[in-house]
């Protein structure tokens, strides 16, 4: 494979294969770290799949002493996870040399050792017949429930570092969330909550304590964070897959970090199929995946495509009359094909569709529509209500008469390509282009 995308969700990744990438994602990074270090709380917020689970996987990989890791997605009760996690043969470990500092006091003395009885085996024999710290813990002598588990955190705090790490937090965990952070034990506690369970939250000191560390991860990524993810999971093919994560995650497709990851995932696989690990292949293949070979042709097409949503769908638009094919307009005496003519509320709409591969800040034809007045058809003069260009260049400069729709490069592509879906967003502008005429108006597909 050339690129290293897991073939499972965050939510299940191994500290061993957690990768963080982006400065947002470093900076709330930076921001639990500090949490774990002043021995506070810190809740991270976010939906499924934006990457809460790898900021705790990392903030455990920087944690000393005892880490509890407690993943709480199918759990109904916080005690039932954290039980399961505590490794009793660590916990001896630590306390077996203070309880053979004091051996006599728990009644192992020279008889005992004399008789080969060992130390171990002896202080199971008395879990019960001394009240000790180091004895209750090396016998996890308490109630597997939540309180006894208060109560183990607070004993082995007294002897060493210990970090309690919560992910997939629901609404139900949080009357014993509270109850923790509340409880004086002196750890730090650093949870991951779906923002649909934080929204639930309607206590309001809870809301309050934990809004107070609350890192939220919902349509936080930059470009810069998006570019160095990509960059570290698929480093060879990282400068060509960019354009197209980056253009459907503006255009909302991709919503999350696991969304985007296994999308980039999918590409390069099915790419694969075609040119193995050949690596000028593959990047030849996503190129062209997002790339105009010949914009006045593509540009042509586009408006055909325009012309038949326009006929098939137009009277919801109030259109009365879509033009089959480009329509001859003069402007100043100059002459020009438009290759979108509709009537709409008893008056003439224009459009072009300008693809580039360039970035020119000027067009000619554009210039001249914008001095368009007026459109004969049918022996009758009608006057132009609104113009428009759709293009995928964000440097093209148009007047102020004429509504600006702009698409990307990949929207572009893939429309040519059938997507029918982004091209009726594109239409959606035009419904009310009196309103929008003198705005330049995005794609939100």
């Amino acid at each position: 494979m050339i690129c290293n995308v897991p073939k499972v969700t965050v939510t299940t990744w191994n500290a061993r294969n957690v990768v963080l990438a982006g400065p947002t994602y470093r900076r709330y990074l930076e921001k639990t770290l500090l949490a774990l270090k002043n021995k506070d709380v810190a809740t991270v917020i976010g939906q499924p799949g934006m990457g809460k689970t790898t900021i705790l996987r990392k903030t455990q990989e920087e944690a000393q002493g005892f880490t509890f890791f407690l993943d709480l997605a199918s759990k109904a009760e916080i005690e039932d996870e954290f039980w399961g996690k505590v490794d009793q043969f660590r916990v001896r470990e630590l306390v077996l040399p203070a309880l053979r500092s004091k051996g006599s006091k728990l009644g192992y003395g020279f008889l005992k050792r004399l008789m080969s009885v060992k130390f171990e085996d002896w202080l199971l024999k008395v879990c019960n017949k001394y009240d000790d710290l180091h004895l209750r813990l090396f016998c996890l002598n308490y109630t597997k429930d939540f309180d006894g588990m208060l109560r183990f955190l607070m004993d082995l705090k007294t002897l060493t570092e210990v970090n309690l790490l919560v992910d997939e937090v629901r609404d139900s965990h949080i009357p014993k969330i509270h109850r923790l952070i509340n409880a004086g034990l002196g750890i730090p506690v650093i949870m991951a909550i779906p923002t649909d369970s934080y929204s639930r939250v309607t206590d309001l000191a809870v809301r309050r304590r934990l809004d107070e560390s609350r890192v939220s991860l919902d349509t936080v990524l930059t470009q810069d964070d998006i570019k160095e993810i990509i960059d570290a999971y698929c480093h060879p093919l990282a400068e060509d897959l960019f354009p197209i994560i980056y253009s459907l995650w503006s255009g909302g497709e991709l919503n999350t970090v696991s969304s985007m990851l296994q999308y980039m995932k999918s590409q390069v696989e099915n790419f694969e199929r075609e040119c193995g690990e050949n690596l000028e292949c593959l990047k030849e293949r996503l190129r062209s995946s997002h790339s105009l070979k010949n914009p006045e042709e593509d540009s042509r097409e586009m408006e055909k495509l325009l012309r038949e949503i326009l006929s098939a769908e137009g009277k919801e638009m109030g259109i009365t009359y879509v033009h089959p094919r480009g329509k001859r307009v003069e402007a100043n005496g100059k002459f020009m094909v438009v290759g979108i003519f509709f009537i709409k509320d008893g008056q003439a709409v224009l459009g072009q569709v300008k693809l580039m591969n360039d970035d020119r800040e000027s067009d000619d034809e554009v210039n001249l529509l914008s001095e368009v007045r007026t459109v004969e058809h049918e022996k009758k003069e009608y006057t132009v209500g609104s113009k428009f260009v759709l293009t995928n260049s964000g440097r093209l400069r148009v007047s102020d008469s004429i509504t600006k729709i702009e698409i990307s490069t990949f929207e572009a592509v893939r429309i040519l390509r059938g997507d029918t879906e982004i091209l009726r967003e594109v239409l959606r502008p035009l419904h009310d282009l009196n309103e929008v005429r003198n705005t330049t108006v995005e794609s939100t597909a």
